[in-house]
């Protein structure tokens, strides 16, 4: 009998149903902690997907809305502030279901990445520097000393890509190797991975992107550029994001604009399912099948 706290982790591409899901499976079980590089920011609610009032009334949530579009949110604060959430949800008895899609994320907390070096300041900065003189230089870096890593980020996910150059730099070892050489998980975990088919993903995904612009995605954009928050930050170089600031600088036409939003969502997906297609222990299924996860999951956690 294993001796470590137990989590649930309910993952899966964009689009594919794991928010209305775990809100299903967690009533009167546990509270959910989000597990995503943009439902972090605050502001930004469109283009992340955020859970709805309702969902949020059904179930408590954690990490989400909880930093300016201005900070550079990282796996470290993830983890740590994961940690602090899974510590008040089991004393309250319930059952930390941690939904998402950013698989570093999970990563992250399931194994204690803590020999990485710590951050280098100077380092970073310089590395940001040369990005600004030549955009892309970055991600072509580590796709040369990192290909592994490279494959499974976007190529403007600045913050990731900066600290596995970061941690490449100053100690001559890939992210790729510290992630191997830790393979002992520091929790027991159930792992709930989401699919369907890729072809009903992809027509979910065009509707999605559609529903978002319908919704008022542009003006969410606009106002945060208004505020000063533009594609310096990371949290503007988001899917709907990053494309909607080129169609207000006038690189793009509307129509072509929503092209690129839905390919690179598309696009994203396709990673996505990649990561975690590689994860150990993973149990998928349909979203449809909510009563059967649910079964599983009470099993899992004794209740």
């Amino acid at each position: 009998m294993s001796d470590k706290q137990k989590l649930v982790f309910i993952f899966g591409p964009t689009g594919v149903g794991k928010t209305d899901l775990a809100v299903s499976v967690a009533r009167g079980i546990g509270e959910i902690i989000s597990v995503d590089s943009m439902q972090v920011y605050r502001g930004l609610d469109l283009g992340t997907a955020k859970p709805d009032a309702e969902a949020l009334q059904a179930v408590p949530h954690h990490l989400v809305s909880i930093v300016s579009p201005d900070y550079r949110f990282s796996a470290g604060d993830f983890r740590r502030m994961a940690l602090s959430a899974i510590g008040k949800i089991r004393n309250r008895g319930g059952i930390p279901i941690l939904v998402g899609g950013t698989g570093l994320y999970f990563r992250a907390l399931e194994y204690d990445l803590a020999q990485a070096p710590k951050a280098d300041v100077e380092l970073r900065e310089e590395l940001y520097r040369r990005e600004e003189q030549r955009r892309g230089w970055l991600y072509e870096q580590l796709m040369a000393n990192d290909p592994e890593t490279a494959r499974h980020l976007h190529p403007r996910d600045l913050v990731r890509i900066v600290r596995a150059l970061e941690i490449y730099e100053l100690s001559g070892k890939r992210f790729s190797q510290y992630r191997d050489e830790n393979p002992e998980p520091q929790f027991e975990t159930k792992k709930i991975g989401l699919i369907i088919e890729r072809e009903l993903l992809y027509k979910r995904l065009e509707r999605r992107c559609r529903e978002m612009t319908q919704r008022g995605l542009a003006g969410e954009v606009y106002s945060l550029l208004q505020r000063g928050y533009d594609e310096r930050y990371p949290s503007m170089k988001g899917l709907g994001y990053s494309h909607f600031i080129q169609y207000f600088k006038g690189c793009y036409a509307y129509s072509e604009v929503l092209r690129l939003f839905v390919r690179d969502t598309k696009r994203y997906a396709k990673r996505q399912l990649t990561w975690f297609r590689k994860e150990k222990g993973v149990s998928w299924y349909s979203p449809e099948h909510r009563e059967k996860i649910r079964t599983h999951i009470r099993e899992f956690a004794g209740v």
